[in-house]
């Protein structure tokens, strides 16, 4: 028995139907809930974009999960192209147990923000300093091992005083200046400073001296 869709008169020879109405009218109506418009939020330093999980670097997953947040759907959601004024997402859901899906042309309003990271290394943010003594060349050759170290991981070096004998090294993440000198097998000697409180947390900030030669 051949159905007619009651919105359009469709029939479910030329069509599939979901229910009593057919596809195209039950998609219709599901876009109806979409804006045409999103905000996403891209940081004005480093461009990542922002996400509910933090900043990424913009592709097709990262720029999905910064749309979704943005438009507060229910929908599975892919991005098939964007050009940062406007992306084509490809929306699915389930509807009385069958796979109704659709593409929107969604327009992008780019919010220039700072990621945190970026906001920490134009303030000179640091957790620890490596206080690093020696010949020139052991020097050299231990800060290019420790800042490849460091960098490589996703941390950050704030800021390098050249000293007569060495180098002090402020860095963003102590716990991945302690994985360097576990990594190495190196044993600096550590001190503690407490600069403040987090939460009601007691915070420190950590110096590691070490002498090469």
């Amino acid at each position: 028995m051949i159905k007619h869709c009651p919105t359009c008169d469709r029939t479910s020879d030329k069509v599939s139907f979901i229910g009593e109405f057919c596809e195209v009218c039950v998609s219709g109506k599901l876009k109806e809930g979409i804006p045409d418009r999103v905000i996403i939020e891209r940081c004005k330093s480093c461009e990542r974009v922002r996400t509910p999980t933090g900043y990424g670097i913009p592709d097709k997953i990262t720029l999905r999960d910064a749309i979704k947040q943005g438009l507060h759907t229910k929908f599975d959601i892919k991005v098939a192209s964007f050009d940062w004024r406007h992306a084509v997402v490809r929306f699915s859901h389930e509807v009385d147990g069958n796979p109704v899906s659709f593409e929107r042309s969604i327009a992008l309003d780019v919010k220039k923000t700072m990621c945190l990271d970026c906001y920490r290394k134009t303030s000179g943010y640091y957790e620890a300093i490596f206080q690093l003594r020696g010949p020139r060349d052991s020097v050299d050759r231990m800060m290019k091992r420790f800042t490849n170290f460091i960098e490589t991981r996703g941390a950050f070096i704030s800021r390098i005083d050249e000293l007569g004998n060495g180098y002090d090294i402020y860095m963003s993440d102590k716990k991945l200046a302690s994985a360097f000198f576990e990594h190495y097998e190196l044993k600096p000697k550590r001190s503690y400073i407490l600069y403040g409180l987090q939460r009601g947390k007691k915070v420190y900030r950590n110096t590691y001296m070490l002498r090469v030669s």
